[in-house]
Parts: C-alpha cells; sequence; structure tokens
C-alpha cells in the first residue's frame, strides 16, 4: 500500500464512521478480549531456544524454558544450550512454520552435541490450554553421544503455588504438577514420555543419581533471577560432582551420566521453581510432551493423542494460512519465505521489567564525543509486546526496526500488527512524549546488551517508523471496506479472525481518537527535540527557506550518527551544530504526513490544514535547502564561512541521498525522478546484482571503516525502493518522459530479482537471512539468523508486483 493517499476518499468513509464510532466501545472491549485470549501464550521469551510465558502476566506468570547438553564427558556441561548464542554454532535453529495465534514448528540442529531437536507448540482454539513436544533424535547413531534435556518451570508472585500433584500417578514417564496464581487462575501441567529410552548403561552413582530415570525436585528461586535458570543448574551440578569426586567413590565411565544428573544436594524445601532432567540413549530418537491446562476449561487436552491431532490441524492452517495471505508459486521460494515469516513472527516476545534513563546528563552538541550516560536510574515496570531484530543478538525492542517489521506483519495478520503498535505507543510518556529507541526491560534483556548501551536518553531519537505504519494501517482499513465491504470477511478456519478491523474500521479508528493526544505529544517531541538552526542559512538562502522546519540528528559524534540509523554513513567532517541532515528532514516529513493522514480520518480539520502546510514546508526545504543542482541529489549541508553562499553541501550518493524517494516526498511530477533511477540503476555506483548499495561505489569512504552503512546491502532500504518505484512509475497515468518510465519498469524488475535470487541462494546453501549483504559477494554479513527487517523478503515476494 502506498503511503501517498486518497484523501477524499478517506473524509467519504470517515463521516460513515463518526456516526458508528458512538456503537463502538463496547465492541472495542469485546475485541480485545478476544485477541487477548488467542495471544496469551506463546514461546515470548525471544531470547531463549524455547521458552514460555504468558502475554499481559506481570505479577504472576508461569516461566518456562528448555535446555540440554551432551553428558557423554563432563565437559559437555559447558554446552549447555540455554539463551540463543551464535558462538553455539548450531547447524540450524527457528522455526519452520509459526503463528502466535496458533503455535508452530521449531527446528534445531546442534552438530556438537550429535542432536537433531524438533519442537511443536500448540493451543487449543480458545488459546487458554497448550502443549510442547519435544522430539530428539541422534545426528549420528554410531556417536556416544548422551543427550540430557532439563526442563525448568517457576510460577512468579507472591502466594502463588506450583507442587507435584500427589494425587495423580507419578512415575518414571509422567510428572504432573498443579499451579495457582492470582491473574492465572489454577492450572494443571503434565510432563509425559511418548517414547524413548532412557540411559541405562553403567551402575547409578547413587539413589538419587540414576540416569535410567528422570530427576525431578523444585526449590525456591526470587522471582527476578529465575532467568539465571543455566548458572543455577550449572552450578548445582559442580557442587554435587565435587562432593562425588571428593568423596572418593569408584566410578565405571558408563555412569558418567548418571553423576551428571542435578539432585537436591542442599535439601531445599520444595518451591515453586521446578528442574526435569531426562537423560537419553544415544542410539534412539526420543518424545515427551509438555501440557497445560487450565482447571475449568472447556477445551483441555486431555492426552497426549489430542496434543497430536492438535499440531497435525495447526500445521495445516499454518499453511493455509500463509497461502492465503501470499502467492508464490515455486516452492522453493514459498519454504523460504514461509520460513522467514516464521522467525519473524517466532521473535515477537513480551517483556515486563524496569528499563535505565539518563535523565540528568546534558549534551554537549559542540563537541561531537561519544556522550557517557554515567546518571541512570531504574524507572518502571514497563511491559513491551514487540518482535525482534535478532532473537541471538537483539532481543529487545528497537523503535525504527520495528516499524520495518510491522509493515511485513501486517500483511499476514492485520489485527496483531495493532497489538504490537497499541503496546508501543502506550510507552510515550504523558509528560515529554518520549519513547526510548531501545526497549531494554529487566534483567533478563539486560544481559544479552553491552554495559554501554543499556541506557536511554530521551534526547535521543530515531527514525519514526511506527507512525508510519499506523498511517498506512488506517488507509488501508478505510480503503478496503470504502472498496469492497466484504474483502475481509474472510475467517481463518480456527475462527480466529485476524482481518476485523480490516472489515470492521470503525474499531481502529476508534483506537485512532483515543491514542491521538499521544501521538501529538510525541509527534512535537520528536520534532522539538530534532529541529535544526538555521539562522545562519536564512541570510544565505533568503525566504527560500522555513526557518521551523529543519532537522539534525541529536547525539551525532565524529564518526556515527546512531540516532539516524545508519550508524557509520558519512556525515560532514568536521561536525558542526549547524549542520542539517537530509533524512532527518525527511523522517520529518513522514511523521508530518502520518499525523495528517490521522488527523483526516479522525475529521480534525483544523489539525489536517496545520500539519499539511507543515508537510508543505518541508518538501519546500529538500529543495531549497539540500537538493544540489550540480551533483543532481539530495545532500545533508553545514556551515562554510569561507563560501561566499555559507552552506556547503556535505553529498554522498546512497541511501541518505535516496531518502526523499524512498519515503514518496517527491512529487510525482518532479523532473528529479528521472536521476533517481539514473543512480539507482548505475552500475558503477549502487547498482549491484545482490540489490542497491548502501554507499556509492565512487564515494571516498566506500568500504572504509567498519563498512556497516558503507557498502553492504541492507533489505529495509532496498523493499522502500521497490516500494516507491511501483508508487512512482505503476500507474499508466504517467507524469514523465517515456525514457524514465521504460528505465524504472526495468530497474524494478532487475532490483526485484536481484534480491530475491541472491537472498534465496544464501538461505539455500547455509539456511540464515542476514543483517545485511555483501556488496562484492552477495554473502550474509552482520547478524546471522536477522529476521527481523531482512523479512521484508517475504513481501518482496508475495505481496509487491513482479513488474510494474
Amino acid at each position: 500500500m502506498h503511503l501517498n493517499l486518497a484523501f477524499v476518499a478517506i473524509s467519504a468513509i470517515s463521516s460513515v464512521l463518526g456516526a458508528e464510532l458512538g456503537n463502538s466501545g463496547a465492541d472495542f472491549e469485546e475485541y480485545g478480549k478476544h485477541t487477548n485470549q488467542s495471544l496469551l501464550w506463546a514461546p515470548y521469551r525471544s531470547n531463549c531456544y524455547f521458552g514460555i510465558r504468558p502475554r499481559n502476566v506481570n505479577e504472576s506468570p508461569l516461566m518456562m524454558g528448555l535446555m540440554w547438553f551432551d553428558s557423554s564427558e563432563v565437559k559437555g556441561v559447558n554446552q549447555l544450550r540455554h539463551f540463543v548464542d551464535t558462538g553455539d554454532k548450531l547447524d540450524k535453529y527457528g522455526y519452520e512454520s509459526y503463528d502466535p495465534r496458533l503455535g508452530g514448528k521449531e527446528v534445531i540442529i546442534d552438530g556438537a552435541n550429535n542432536l537433531n531437536l524438533t519442537i511443536h507448540f500448540a493451543k487449543s482454539r480458545n488459546g487458554e490450554n497448550w502443549g510442547a513436544r519435544i522430539y530428539g533424535a541422534p545426528l549420528d547413531a554410531s556417536k556416544a553421544k548422551i543427550p540430557s534435556l532439563i526442563l525448568y518451570l517457576n510460577q512468579n508472585g507472591e502466594g502463588s503455588h506450583l507442587s507435584t500433584d500427589l494425587l495423580k500417578r507419578q512415575d518414571k514417564k509422567t510428572i504432573n504438577l498443579e499451579g495457582s496464581a492470582l491473574e492465572l487462575g489454577d492450572y494443571e501441567i503434565k510432563i509425559s514420555d511418548n517414547f524413548g529410552q532412557y540411559y541405562e548403561r553403567g551402575p547409578s552413582v547413587a539413589h538419587d543419581l540414576d540416569s535410567s530415570k528422570p530427576s525431578h525436585f523444585s526449590f525456591n528461586v526470587p522471582d527476578d533471577e529465575v532467568w539465571k535458570a543455566r548458572d543455577i543448574f550449572q552450578t548445582m551440578l559442580t557442587e554435587s560432582v565435587q562432593k562425588m569426586v571428593l568423596s572418593g567413590t569408584k566410578m565405571n565411565p558408563l555412569s558418567l551420566p548418571s553423576l551428571l544428573m542435578i539432585r537436591n544436594l542442599n535439601n531445599f524445601a520444595p518451591g515453586n521453581f521446578h528442574f526435569v532432567q531426562k537423560t537419553f540413549d544415544s542410539h534412539q530418537p526420543f518424545e515427551f510432551d509438555v501440557i497445560f491446562n487450565k482447571k475449568g476449561s472447556k477445551q483441555p487436552i486431555r492426552s497426549s493423542g489430542e496434543l497430536t491431532t492438535l499440531i497435525s490441524w495447526t500445521m495445516s492452517e499454518l499453511d493455509a494460512r500463509f497461502n492465503n495471505k501470499f502467492s508464490i508459486a515455486d516452492p522453493d521460494l514459498k519454504r523460504f519465505a514461509q520460513e522467514t515469516l516464521a522467525n519473524l513472527m517466532g521473535g515477537i516476545g513480551y517483556f515486563h521489567g524496569t528499563q535505565k534513563v539518563d535523565r540528568t546528563t546534558e549534551f554537549d552538541e559542540e563537541q561531537f564525543e561519544k556522550i557517557d550516560l554515567k546518571e541512570a536510574r531504574e524507572e518502571g515496570p514497563l511491559q513491551l509486546f514487540s518482535s525482534v531484530p535478532s532473537r541471538a543478538f537483539f532481543p529487545r525492542g528497537f523503535y525504527w526496526d520495528e516499524g520495518f517489521h510491522l509493515l511485513q506483519m501486517k500483511e499476514y495478520d492485520f489485527d496483531l500488527t495493532l497489538e504490537i503498535l497499541q503496546s508501543w505507543f502506550a510507552l510515550i510518556e504523558d509528560d515529554s512524549g518520549w519513547i526510548a529507541r531501545e526497549l531494554i526491560l529487566g534483567s533478563e534483556a539486560r544481559s544479552k546488551v553491552p554495559e554501554e548501551f543499556q541506557v536511554q536518553n530521551p534526547n535521543i531519537a530515531n527514525p519514526p517508523t511506527l507512525l508510519l505504519c499506523f498511517s498506512e494501517m488506517l488507509t488501508l482499513a478505510l480503503e478496503e471496506n470504502l472498496i469492497d465491504d466484504g474483502l475481509s470477511h474472510e475467517m481463518s478456519v480456527t475462527g480466529v479472525e485476524t482481518g476485523e478491523l480490516l472489515r470492521r474500521p470503525e474499531l481502529l479508528t476508534l483506537y485512532a481518537e483515543k491514542i491521538y493526544p499521544k501521538l501529538l505529544r510525541h509527534y512535537e517531541w520528536w520534532t522539538d527535540g530534532q529541529r535544526g538552526y538555521a539562522e545562519e542559512y536564512i541570510e544565505s538562502l533568503g525566504l527560500k527557506m522555513h526557518p521551523e522546519e529543519v532537522f539534525r540528528w541529536v547525539g551525532r559524534t565524529f564518526t556515527h550518527c546512531l540516532p539516524s540509523g545508519l550508524d557509520d554513513y558519512p556525515r560532514a567532517q568536521p561536525p558542526d551544530v549547524a549542520e542539517l541532515h537530509v533524512d532527518a528532514l525527511s523522517w520529518a516529513g513522514v511523521m508530518t504526513r502520518s499525523m495528517k493522514q490521522i488527523s483526516q480520518v479522525l475529521g480534525l480539520t483544523e489539525e489536517v490544514q496545520r500539519l499539511a502546510k507543515i508537510e508543505e514546508n518541508i518538501v519546500d526545504n529538500l529543495d531549497s535547502i539540500h537538493w544540489n543542482e550540480q551533483s543532481h541529489t539530495y545532500c545533508d549541508v553545514t556551515i562554510d564561512d569561507d563560501l561566499d553562499e555559507v552552506r556547503k553541501f556535505v553529498c554522498h550518493e546512497g541511501y541518505i541521498s535516496l531518502m526523499p524517494f524512498a519515503l514518496k516526498l517527491v512529487p510525482k511530477d518532479s523532473e528529479k525522478l528521472k536521476w533517481f533511477v539514473e543512480l539507482m540503476g548505475d552500475t558503477t555506483k549502487i547498482f549491484s546484482e545482490y540489490g542497491i548499495l548502501s554507499l556509492s561505489k565512487q564515494d571516498s569512504y566506500f568500504e572504509t571503516g567498519e563498512i556497516y552503512w558503507r557498502g553492504p546491502v541492507w533489505i529495509n532500504m532496498n523493499y522502500l525502493f521497490l516500494d516507491s518505484l511501483a508508487f512512482y512509475f505503476q500507474d499508466s497515468d504517467q507524469q514523465q518522459d517515456a525514457i524514465t518510465v521504460t528505465k524504472a519498469k526495468q530497474l524494478y524488475r532487475d532490483l526485484r530479482e536481484n534480491l530475491i535470487s541472491n537472498m534465496y541462494k544464501v538461505w539455500d546453501e547455509d539456511g540464515y537471512v542476514y543483517e545485511n549483504y555483501n556488496h562484492n559477494n552477495g554473502r550474509g554479513s552482520g547478524v546471522q539468523h536477522f529476521t527481523g527487517w531482512s523479512s521484508l523478503i517475504v513481501n518482496i515476494l508475495g505481496r509487491l508486483p513482479e513488474e510494474l
């Protein structure tokens, strides 16, 4: 969906909606209850290979996680898997199919531990109950690796409990637990084996160290320490081994797996934290289930047989839903797209905890040195429902990444996208309008972040992609309803609608009306905080500029401009407090346009007029301040007193110079469009067989420094380029010369094909999607398994047209 809108059409339907909003409050509340139930349970602990917790349950959540290691040798404990870590060098980890409303399938290939794990997660249709099936098999049955799996569970919250259910049969193959918590109510958990042989070779080391049966005991762990389950396990296991060694007990080498079973060495009293360890024979597969049922539920999962049926139904539904949303004929490309989307969705997490904020340190904008935020205070707790860029490297919320994630996600589950947006918008501070550019909530999230990056500051902004996404959603809902009222009545076979907001856009409009004051405050915080200094340019440029609509990124240093998102992209050297950034102005334009669109939907006539004027001024300033006629490109500008005009252009052809085009701020009849097409198609500068490069090969900064945004291909920006090419050149009523139109259409086809073929080739070879792609050979670079905005390749494959 293009970002520029048909306001006449929106106005026509918004007047109809006005009459409906008065009766929609109760309906929106009912919609929210249904959505909350369908999204209550999922593997929302994004940083775990497999970790479950409920959403919106903050005081008394049930926390679960899975760990494993090879118990054939003592050093195997050092390869205990828990948090996702590229240092583990797994051959594969990730979802092949997944939806947080339904469940899915995760596959983990761990060559070092000789283990193939397949984990299915499925939920009852009302979302109350769930089951996890853990299947394991040796990669090579001839290897003497002994897989030992550890399940841990903790019922958080004062007055809650999770204990062994003594009224039900407890044996080697089944463990029954019962729990109760204020927010979750009463429930039961059953851990049962389906098949597999426990390791029984060698005599048991002691009566409580016997690998031929599961080890299970409980004790108490502080709620905020549960995430340290790996450290707790290793510490307790080390103490147990040391005691056995010091006792002088003679040991058969075949009994080592028994020695590496955890036990309650310190006789801790039973508590809410449970360890369940299962050590299996290395020569055959095994499988066990974990089934959660809320007591009194109308849709319990009563047995492993019922879980089998539920898993089968879930997998069929996932495939049907994907086929319904994306049209990809090639089966190999479809599998690539389905897994990539599944891993974006599988990265959705629920975070709750405090964040570190420094509101004291003052910024000396004339120094441009790195600012150390040493006056941090913990604030909160806060909560966030969000996808993440990478479960391994970035398992937390990123403000500017998330907007790109949601541009992808809204094509699959429109209603889920609003749930995530609501969570982000709820964090807008009432007084200041600020949202942190990184949401690092709680000690578990902070454990994956270097200390120097943990502290947030209200002076630092990021590109406002969330508002862009929300305005698109409003427009899409209204346009589809206007065009075909029956278009979005489709319902999945689950009975769970994921396009209710498309069918009933008045619900979305009701939310927009409610949140508008916060969005406006956020808009004011962003534009006020990033506004640049115009005084020194006014005399030079005269009335050709609008002094209130000039912008720069606060927090820029000599070498980096982290707030811009394009961290090391070259800027003016030396820096100057008066420099102005074309991408900051462009994002201010997008934010203004988005707020104007929302105001239009809500019928706020005066706001529409005010914002339309600001948007017009921003577009004027792009041309009067940042357009360099000599190089035919948009450039940053800075001050040089030795020049007659004072203004000095800082031109670096690449993503920043293309930003006004990528964000559709250039009028459709502009003669400048031909220069964008020329640049994007220039193989001596930024066009390559792998996608459009971030920086021109002819730039003096190309391939220098970190080579982060100075050459590599980034999928989020390439997606914007494709979408803009379609916006400007797809219509039959062209406002450009025939040669430019022909070049643009060919550029679109070539760029789309190059992105798809290279990303698929890399994925087919090593199974991963990457943060960016090498500009010389197309190989994946940056963070591995970066299924954040790189997942936009799914939209490129299944939603954007093949050709214009």
